[in-house]
C-alpha cells in the first residue's frame, strides 16, 4: 500500500534565542506566544501551558517527551484547525531538543532520530495524509550558556471531506510521535534541564 505521508528532513538558518518571552500577544500569524517553560520531569506544569488546554493529543506527547526517562525535552508546541468550504485539516509543530550540552552542537545527531521515525513510519503502514517537515535551526539557551541545535516537526495533515476524519488524522499523527519520541532513551547525563521530578 503507498504511504499517504511525506516526511522530510530541512534547515532553517535563522538563530534563535530560549527561553523567549510571551504573555499571549497574537502574533503575525495568528498564533499566540506564552513564552518557554521549563517542564522537563515535572508534568505537573503542563496543565499550565495554555497551548494544550483543548488539545489532548498534544498534552500527551508534550508529557511523554518530558518524562525523566527521555533523553529530550520539548522547547515549544501549537496547533490549530482549518476549513475551507467543506473540506477540513489541522496543522501545527512540536520543537523539542537533546539534554545534553555537548550533544546538541552537532546538527547531524538529529538525523538519525529523522531516518529512523521513517523507517518507523513504514513499519507500521502508516497511511495518514500528513506532511512532518523535520527543520533544524541553531538556538542558544541563554540561561544555560549553551549553543547547539533544536529541531521542529511541523505537521500539516491533507484536507478531508470532515472535521471528524480531520481530527482522526491529527491525533493519529500526533499518537505515533509519542510512541516515538517518548523513547528516545538518555545517553549523555550532561543535562541542560534538570530530569528529576
Amino acid at each position: 500500500m503507498p504511504a499517504g505521508h511525506r516526511n522530510y528532513l530541512s534547515l532553517k538558518h535563522e538563530h534563535k534565542t530560549i527561553p523567549y518571552g510571551g504573555v499571549g500577544e497574537i502574533r503575525e500569524d495568528g498564533d499566540a506566544n506564552y513564552g518557554f517553560k521549563d517542564i522537563k520531569g515535572d508534568n505537573r506544569l503542563i496543565d499550565t501551558i495554555p497551548e494544550l488546554k483543548h488539545e489532548p493529543a498534544l498534552m500527551a506527547l508534550v508529557r511523554v517527551i518530558n518524562t525523566p526517562k527521555t533523553g529530550i525535552f520539548s522547547i515549544g508546541c501549537v496547533s490549530d484547525r482549518y476549513q475551507d468550504k467543506n473540506q477540513f485539516r489541522h496543522s501545527g509543530y512540536i520543537e523539542f531538543s537533546f539534554n545534553s550540552k555537548l550533544f546538541i552542537a552537532d546538527a547531524s545527531h538529529y538525523f538519525p532520530l529523522f531516518f529512523n521515525f521513517e523507517r518507523l513510519l513504514e513499519k507500521n503502514d502508516f497511511t495518514v495524509k500528513v506532511e512532518f517537515n523535520w527543520s533544524i535551526q541553531p538556538a542558544t539557551f541563554i540561561d544555560k550558556s549553551v549553543t547547539g541545535y533544536t529541531c521542529t516537526i511541523y505537521l500539516n495533515t491533507y484536507f478531508v471531506e470532515s472535521e471528524e476524519a480531520a481530527k482522526k488524522a491529527w491525533e493519529k499523527t500526533l499518537s505515533i510521535l509519542a510512541q516515538y519520541l517518548g523513547n528516545i532513551s538518555i545517553e549523555h547525563t550532561d543535562y541542560i534541564f534538570s530530569t528529576e521530578e
